[in-house]
C-alpha cells in the first residue's frame, strides 16, 4: 500500500543536541525521528499513548540514517514523516530532514505492532479508524 498522508515536525536545533565541531551529533537524529512518529501518530488521528493504552507497542526492529548537510546550533529543521507498508506485518517511516528546503538527512525506522510483547497482526483500535488517511488502495 502507498502512503497517502504525510506530517512535518518543525524541529529547532539545541545547543546539547551539537557536538564539538559545532553540527548537530549524529545520535540525535534519532530522537528527532521519533518525535516526528509520536507528532505524525498524533496528526493522523491515532496518538501513540492511545495505542499503549489499547495494549499495543510499537519497537522499532531497523533503523537508518543517512547524512547529506550538517545543521547546527539554532536552525529550525523540518522533520517530513511518511508511512509505508513494509510486508503483511511490518511498517516504515520515512523521514527527509530540511533546513529552509535544502534536504539535510534522510532515514527510516521499520517498527511492528506488538502485544504483550509478542509481534501481532492485530492492530489498536485507533489505528484501524485512521488507515484511510494514512493509505490509498
Amino acid at each position: 500500500m502507498e502512503n497517502n498522508f504525510s506530517f512535518k515536525t518543525r524541529i529547532q536545533v539545541r545547543y546539547a543536541e551539537t557536538d564539538a565541531m559545532g553540527v548537530v551529533h549524529h545520535a540525535t537524529y534519532p530522537i528527532w525521528f521519533e518525535q516526528a512518529r509520536v507528532d505524525f501518530f498524533r496528526a493522523v488521528g491515532a496518538p501513540y499513548d492511545e495505542v499503549e493504552r489499547e495494549g499495543f507497542a510499537s519497537p522499532v526492529l531497523e533503523l537508518n540514517v543517512q547524512y547529506k548537510r550538517p545543521c547546527r546550533f539554532g536552525d529550525f529543521v523540518d522533520v517530513e514523516t511518511k508511512l509505508v507498508h513494509e510486508g503483511r506485518c511490518k511498517y516504515k517511516f520515512l523521514y527527509q530532514v530540511t533546513l529552509n528546503g535544502e534536504l539535510c538527512t534522510t532515514g527510516y525506522s521499520v517498527h511492528v505492532f506488538t502485544k504483550g510483547g509478542i509481534p501481532t497482526r492485530e492492530k489498536p483500535e485507533c489505528i484501524k479508524k485512521v488507515e484511510d488517511k494514512i493509505f490509498s488502495d
